[in-house]
């Protein structure tokens, strides 16, 4: 047998094998359709999790949703890592079986719950290298993003795929992920609406979550000092114009969304500046329009319009505040949030925005 042959021929009993580690065929087992929901600490978590699997091979829809919403349920709240670990293949075969749920899907729910179990199923594995993981999914997330009609789904696609992108992707791959989520925004999201138009408030939703993407990325990048403060900046004085649109964005959401970037792009710069070691190292700019900036912002943190519902304008006021606050006084936030049942604060801008995007990604309820 040639070489190429034989490599993928021993690839593909890989994946076989590990299919079977994780589930017994479908024809195998006895019907289970009453068992959908698992009572996590009556069995291993090994044996629920393959008992989940198996169930994605199933015929119905609804059976394959009930499956996902347990699969995500143990991915979200217990740690699988042990469980990829001991066959690294497995993390392979289950994105798998959800790329074919949100590839073709029996019901939109099923799509959703899929494109989040991948998220999950990343969040889950231990090993450091997940690059080719990251490649075998991105495409897909990238077309269903395109080309799904269901707002959530765009949704779901968005916040999936910044997050494999921060976990798994490389240096290059994470940067690339940058510039699509900047393309998306400087096109008003035409990609996301290429036959049909969105409602505006469903536009201004994904909108909202992919500027929650990028900021996310360039935290990943740019944050606590790790690249150099002169790439940092650059970055950022690209992406300023189109931040500034969306300041005055309709969407309450989109304009905290677009301030906390913005936050966060001058605490990045700022930081990395300072951690700096060159002896020669250049003063940093300042930036040119900051007066125009300062004044903006605190107007949409003394916002009073009387069509705004209180609720909106009592939050945007609150984080415009903190937000002028950091840009002027370099002070940095913090947040505190339950992990596990146990309170933790995190700090800074970055940390911040990372910390709530994870378990807002992980206790979302579909």
């Amino acid at each position: 047998m040639p070489r190429n042959l034989a490599k993928k021929a021993g690839k593909q009993q890989t994946r076989i094998a590990a299919l079977n580690t994780l589930g017994t065929p479908a024809s195998s087992r006895a019907g289970s359709d009453d068992e959908d929901h698992v009572d996590i600490d009556e069995t291993s978590l090994a044996d629920q999790l393959r008992h989940a699997v198996d169930d994605l091979g199933e015929k119905r829809a609804s059976v394959r949703e009930a499956a996902l919403t347990r699969l995500n349920r143990f991915l979200s709240y217990c740690y699988c890592g042990d469980y990829f670990d001991a066959n690294p293949a497995n993390q392979e075969a289950l994105l798998q079986l959800l790329m074919r749920s949100l590839r073709k899907p029996g019901s939109t729910l099923e799509a959703i719950l899929a494109a989040k179990g991948i998220g999950l199923a990343f969040i889950n594995n231990g090993a450091d290298d997940q690059d080719e993981l990251f490649g075998m999914v991105l495409s897909l997330l990238k077309n269903t993003m395109t080309d799904a009609s269901d707002v959530r789904l765009k949704h779901q696609c968005i916040e999936t795929l910044a997050l494999i992108t921060l976990i798994a992707a490389s240096d290059a791959d994470t940067k690339g992920g940058l510039d699509y989520f900047y393309k998306l925004l400087v096109s008003n999201g035409s990609s996301l609406q290429p036959d049909t138009k969105l409602s505006q408030g469903a536009l201004d939703e994904l909108l909202c979550t992919t500027l929650r993407a990028y900021g996310l990325l360039y935290a990943s990048v740019f944050g606590d000092g790790r690249a150099g403060w002169e790439d940092a900046w650059d970055e950022s004085q690209g992406v300023m114009p189109v931040h500034l649109d969306f300041l005055e964005s309709a969407s309450k959401e989109s304009r905290v969304a677009a301030g906390e970037n913005v936050a966060l792009m001058f605490d990045c710069v700022h930081v990395s500046h300072k951690h700096a070691t060159e002896d020669d190292v250049e003063e940093m700019p300042e930036y040119e329009e900051m007066d125009e900036l300062i004044d903006m912002l605190q107007r949409l943190s003394t916002d009073s319009n009387r069509r705004v519902n209180k609720q909106d304008r009592k939050e945007q006021k609150s984080a415009f505040r903190d937000i002028i606050r950091s840009i002027e006084s370099g002070s940095r936030p913090k947040q505190k949030l339950k992990i596990d049942g146990q309170p933790m604060i995190f700090r800074g801008w970055g940390n911040v925005l990372n910390a709530c995007y994870r378990h807002s990604m992980a206790n979302t309820k579909q």
